[in-house]
Formats: C-alpha cells, structure tokens, sequence
C-alpha cells in the first residue's frame, strides 16, 4: 500500500534536486540555466536497464558515491555533443583537457550535491557525496560499464533520468543521470510525508 507512495515521494524529491542542481549549475558557468524536463524514472528491479538512453562516440561519466545514512552511486553521462555545448558556452572549445576534466568534474560535483542535499533534508537522513570521478568510456561499452557498475550483493533501486538544461535560453545539453540507491532509503521514507 505504501511503497507506491514511498516511490512517488521518493522521485519528487529527486526531482526538486534536479530542480536546484540547475541553479547551482547556472552559478558554476555564469550562465542562465533552467531545467526544461526531468521526469525520474525508479526502478525497483536492479536488472531492469531499459531506460538507458542509447549513446553515441566518446562519453565522460562523473561517478560519485554517497555516503552515509544509506549507500549509493550517481552517474551522470555526457557525450561529446553535450560536453561540446558546455565547453563552448563558456568559451573553453580551445582550452586544454585537463581544464575541461576539472570542469566537468566540478559540474558534477555540484548537480550531485543538489540532489544529495535534497534527499538528506527530505528524508532527513546525513548523507554526503564523495569526492567525484571521471570515468571515460566508448559508447560501445556502455551497456557492460552500466551492468558492471549495478552489480550487488545488496539489494538496491536505480532512478533513471533525463535532465534538459536549457542554456542562455538557446543552448541545451541533456546528460543521462542514473542512481544507484541502497534499498534502505525506502526504509528511511516516513508514510506521513508520503503526501507532501
């Protein structure tokens, strides 16, 4: 009865976080961000990775870990394109990779701990993310990365999301943000908040 309403709290939350991580983005770039779509997608069957969105050429993942109160991954992907239109809107398209690397890491750091804090003070739980990484990969082997990296001998749910950032109202870039959550925080979601 209850576990439905625990899954649409749950995704709400995320989606607020979302909401914030665009304005922690807009200050990062200096640039106006705005979240046009995000719809969470919770998936308590950790097999189940049909949502992934289909990939092309080269990708940078930014993976952190959460730690804390419960455990989890995030992963948020960009291809080339979307790490391009970044770059360009902030005038970085000649600019070493090492800068980019930084840059992209930081992005992360930032949209994640958006969404981390959400989850921290909905559910009021203390959890925090890691120091993020930046994992590069070929398309091709995305699928096998994702398989690997859900892999567990605990059980866990996975939210799938497709953000669009709108920037400067003309650019947009639409990274794939998965969520690799411990079952716990289930657990951790009070039935009385389940309507708010």
């Amino acid at each position: 009865m209850h576990k439905g309403n625990r899954e649409h709290f749950l995704t709400r939350v995320m989606n607020a976080g979302f909401t914030k991580a665009a304005d922690s983005f807009s200050k990062i770039i200096h640039r106006s961000v705005t979240m046009v779509n995000s719809q969470p997608v919770l998936i308590r069957h950790d097999s189940d990775i049909s949502y992934l969105t289909r990939e092309q050429g080269d990708l940078n993942i930014l993976i952190t870990q959460i730690i804390g109160d419960f455990s989890g991954k995030s992963f948020l992907v960009f291809n080339s394109d979307e790490s391009g239109e970044i770059f360009e809107a902030l005038k970085l398209s000649t600019a070493n990779d090492a800068l980019k690397e930084a840059l992209l890491l930081e992005i992360d750091n930032i949209i994640s701990a958006s969404v981390i804090a959400e989850l921290a003070n909905s559910l009021r739980v203390e959890i925090y993310g890691d120091v993020p990484k930046l994992v590069k990969i070929n398309s091709k082997d995305f699928l096998e990365f994702v398989k690997m990296e859900m892999s567990s001998d605990d059980p866990f749910s996975m939210v799938f999301c497709n953000a669009i950032f709108q920037l400067d109202g003309n650019r947009s870039v639409q990274p794939q943000f998965i969520w690799k959550l411990s079952s716990r925080v289930f657990e951790m979601t009070p039935t009385a908040k389940t309507e708010a």
